[in-house]
C-alpha cells in the first residue's frame, strides 16, 4: 500500500474520523498501522467502510494494534479467531441502549473495541460514540478540581441486571471475569496521548468512593447527562462490512435500539490495562 492511498476525513468537531485506503484483506504496511492508529488516538473511534473480510483477516488487523481478544465478556488472553463469534445484537440491543465504555467492571478494561457489520437493519440500529476528552475539558475548573483524583466504583451487576432477558449463559459468562466490582479514578491521564478523560459511564458505575452517598448520586447524575451533549458525539448509519474501530479509554457509546430485525455484529477488543489518574 503507497502512503498516498490512506487519507482521514473527519466527521465532527470533536469525535470521529472515515479512513479511506486501507483494504484489510491484504496486509497492512508499518505506515498504514501507523496511520490508523494515530487517526484513533486524535479522533476516538474511526470507520472503515467495505471490509467484507474473514475473521482470520480481521484477528490480524487487530493484532497490529495489540493483544485481541473474543467479545470482552467471556474473552481470554489465549483466544484465537475461531473462538470469535457473528452476534446477533438484536437480542441485547435495549441493554446496551445507555452510554457506556466497555467492560470496565473488569480490573483491566479493553483499552479498544472493534465491531464490524455482518448484516443489519433496513433502518435503525445506529450507533452513537461520545468523546470523553471533549466532556472533561467543557467542565468548569473548581469541577474538574473536585473530581481529579477522585476514585469511583464499577460494579458489574448493573450490567448483568439490564442482561436479564438473555438468560443465565449471559450471567454467568460476566461472572466468570468479573469480580463484582472494582475500583477505578473518576478522571483518567490517557497513556499514549496524556490528555484527561472523564470515567464514569452510567453501564457499570454505581458510586464515587470518597463522596457520601447523596452527594455521589447527585455529582453523577450531572456527570452521565453531562456525556450526552451533543456536542460531544456523532452517530454512525452502518451498511455491512463497516469496521468502527475505537478507543475504550477516551470514548463512550450508546447502540440505539430501534429495529426488531436481525443485525448481525463481530466485535473483537484489545486485551486491557489498569486506569491511572497520573501517568507513571
Amino acid at each position: 500500500m503507497a502512503e498516498t492511498d490512506i487519507s482521514v476525513e473527519r466527521i465532527t468537531g470533536n469525535i470521529g474520523a472515515v479512513v479511506h485506503g486501507p483494504d484489510l484483506r491484504k496486509p497492512l504496511s508499518d505506515h498504514a498501522f501507523a496511520v490508523l492508529r494515530q487517526a484513533i488516538l486524535d479522533h476516538g473511534v474511526i470507520f472503515l467502510r467495505g471490509q467484507d473480510i474473514g475473521m482470520d483477516q480481521y484477528w490480524a488487523f487487530m493484532e497490529g494494534f495489540g493483544q485481541p481478544m473474543k467479545e470482552e465478556s467471556s474473552g481470554t488472553d489465549h483466544d484465537t479467531a475461531a473462538d470469535v463469534m457473528t452476534g446477533d445484537l438484536s437480542r441485547s440491543r435495549h441493554g446496551t441502549a445507555v452510554w457506556h465504555a466497555d467492560t470496565t467492571s473488569l480490573a483491566m478494561p479493553p483499552i479498544a473495541t472493534a465491531l464490524r457489520a455482518v448484516q443489519v437493519p433496513s433502518f435503525g440500529g445506529d450507533t452513537c460514540w461520545s468523546s470523553m476528552y471533549a466532556a472533561w475539558n467543557a467542565l468548569s475548573a473548581p469541577m474538574q478540581h473536585m473530581l481529579d483524583g477522585l476514585t469511583a466504583v464499577h460494579s458489574v451487576q448493573l450490567t448483568i441486571d439490564r442482561m436479564r432477558d438473555l438468560g443465565p449463559g449471559f450471567e454467568a459468562n460476566y461472572s466468570r471475569r468479573n469480580a463484582r466490582e472494582q475500583i477505578h479514578p473518576v478522571v483518567l491521564t490517557h497513556p499514549e496521548t496524556g490528555r484527561k478523560a472523564l470515567y464514569v459511564n452510567e453501564s457499570f458505575v454505581t458510586r464515587i468512593v470518597e463522596l457520601d452517598l447523596p452527594e455521589s448520586t447527585a455529582v453523577l447524575a450531572l456527570l452521565f447527562r453531562h456525556i450526552e451533549r451533543p456536542d460531544f458525539t456523532m452517530r454512525w448509519k452502518w451498511a455491512a462490512h463497516d469496521l468502527a474501530f475505537w478507543d475504550n479509554r477516551a470514548v463512550q457509546h450508546f447502540a440505539v435500539p430501534d429495529y426488531e430485525t436481525t443485525r448481525l455484529m463481530q466485535r473483537i477488543v484489545l486485551a486491557g490495562a489498569k486506569p491511572a489518574s497520573r501517568l507513571p
